[in-house]
């Protein structure tokens, strides 16, 4: 347990150092240092290689987790369980580029009106799916030997660090864009080969790839489980692609970069949701192991009422505090295009105030309808673009991407209440709606300070102190007034 609870606290390190990195590059360098055409290319190949890298594992990333510990043996060589990963990587990998290749004409033909640029870059693609598909792979390995604060750090910080070196290396003309690209590329076949190597150094893996303990009744289990979860992830992943993907294709580039940048700052509405994710997920598969339902209930209240807590208050604060972002992102190409953030942002609420729905359906006996909500997520995504971006623009895939939210998650909410009589929602939420509405409207109110920290400081903790005063005060959420009392307490004993 000291081996897991100290990778834990390196793991949280990593991640909040690796989302200051990323607004860094993001939201400082990016921005500023490049058009909104090249900022959307790099997108745009993110987008792609990241869904061709997931069809191509089919599923492993969840096969690994779920059958390694059957596998597991003394001699470090697992069966070897290294075999079957290598294969089905490979073989899913190769598949995948065949496809891609098939499909050339097409892809071509579907940007290379509204995003020519893209179509230079087609070739690749191939590799840096390739390195993605590694990363990935290593990266879970990692995990399944309890040697997650390497590879955490890696991905959280050395990926952004070298990113940030080669932004860099770019502002003072030592690399063009075509070889910053190649750069970028790069450094995710650098980052695979660190995780690569820190496994091997464990030496909790014999690398032998060993064909003798091959047997298809074994293949045929993995490659079925990771057809099952592939069909989930993929949707689920490719759905909040989309926007990006059919923006290059009819809009351009630029609009890719715009919608990209928006939806990484308003994804910071998502981090207590993730933080509690983790914690949740273990005490949610207890309780449906036990058939606690009451348990999984008031987890799926408790849980929505942090969120929409601290989401709400996130939302709000960076809206009133978007004449402080424009201060650090001075592209006109940007600012004049904040809408994007409070339309994607409400979508971004929309599916975390419903609580943990997602988790709850993945690991009850109705575990599939978790596919089904994702394929069904994917399609209204890509109807919904479809439709609106011709008539909206690129402010269509905002809108796009709420309605699809909505949908996926008023269809999970009916499912929890139709099947297990569970749903998250009272009078408390409608109470920190109208608490955040006040909030908002006190932000706004107030005078601009000229000097951008010191604004920052006084209007978000003035829009706080409020809010919080309000959310305390109407006991919304037992957890963080039982939290208040134990600070409170230790403040002012003695």
């Amino acid at each position: 347990m000291g081996v897991v609870r100290s990778q834990a606290i390196r793991n949280t390190m990593s991640s909040y150092a690796g989302v200051a990195l990323g607004y860094i590059n993001l939201i400082l360098l990016f921005p500023n240092y490049f058009t909104t055409e090249q900022f959307g290319l790099i997108q745009l190949l993110i987008s792609i290689a990241e869904v061709y890298a997931l069809v191509s594992a089919a599923g492993l990333a969840n096969s690994i987790n779920r059958f390694f510990p059957f596998y597991k043996t003394e001699d470090k060589i697992h069966n070897g369980f290294l075999t079957y990963i290598f294969l089905i990587s490979f073989s899913g990998f190769s598949i995948a580029t065949i496809t891609y290749l098939l499909f050339r004409p097409i892809i071509i033909d579907a940007y290379i009106q509204k995003s020519g640029m893209f179509v230079d870059y087609f070739f690749i693609l191939i590799p840096f799916a390739l390195f993605t598909l590694l990363f990935n792979v290593f990266e879970v390995v990692a995990r399944v030997i309890f040697k997650t604060s390497f590879s955490t750090f890696v991905r959280e910080v050395g990926l952004r660090v070298l990113t940030t070196g080669g932004i860099i290396l770019y502002i003072t003309k030592n690399l063009s864009f075509d070889n910053f690209v190649i750069y970028y590329i790069t450094i995710y076949f650098i980052c695979a080969a660190a995780i690569m190597i820190q496994i091997i150094i464990s030496q909790e893996f014999s690398f032998s790839l060993s064909f003798r303990y091959l047997q298809k009744s074994r293949l045929k289990e993995m490659l079925s489980y990771g057809g099952y979860t592939l069909i989930s992830g993929a949707a689920m992943q490719t759905g909040l692609r989309i926007p990006a993907l059919m923006l290059g294709a009819m809009v351009g580039l630029s609009m890719v970069g715009i919608y990209n940048l928006y939806f990484y700052i308003a994804s910071i509405i998502y981090v207590p949701m993730r933080s509690m994710s983790r914690i949740a997920v273990a005490i949610i598969s207890t309780a449906w192991k036990e058939n606690d339902l009451q348990k999984i209930k008031d987890i799926y209240r408790r849980t929505s009422l942090i969120q929409i807590i601290f989401g709400t208050l996130i939302y709000i604060g960076i809206i009133i505090n978007r004449e402080n972002l424009f201060y650090f992102i001075k592209n006109p190409e940007y600012t004049v295009n904040f809408i994007f953030f409070p339309v994607i942002g409400l979508g971004i609420l929309i599916d975390i105030i419903v609580g943990l729905n997602s988790e709850i359906i993945s690991y009850s006996e109705k575990f599939r309808f978790d596919s089904l909500f994702n394929l069904i997520l994917l399609a209204v995504s890509i109807i919904g673009n479809f439709v609106l971006i011709p008539l909206i623009g690129g402010l269509g895939a905002a809108f796009g991407f709420v309605i699809a939210y909505f949908t996926f998650n008023l269809l999970k909410w009916l499912f929890l209440y139709r099947k297990y009589d569970m749903q998250p929602f009272d009078f408390k939420q409608v109470i920190v709606l109208l608490l955040g509405g006040i909030a908002f409207l006190i932000g706004e109110s107030i005078p601009v300070i000229n000097n951008v920290f010191l604004d920052i400081v006084f209007r978000s903790g003035l829009v706080t102190l409020f809010y919080m005063t309000g959310v305390l005060i109407f006991r919304i959420s037992p957890d963080l007034n039982e939290r208040y009392s134990v600070y409170k307490g230790k403040l002012f004993k003695n």
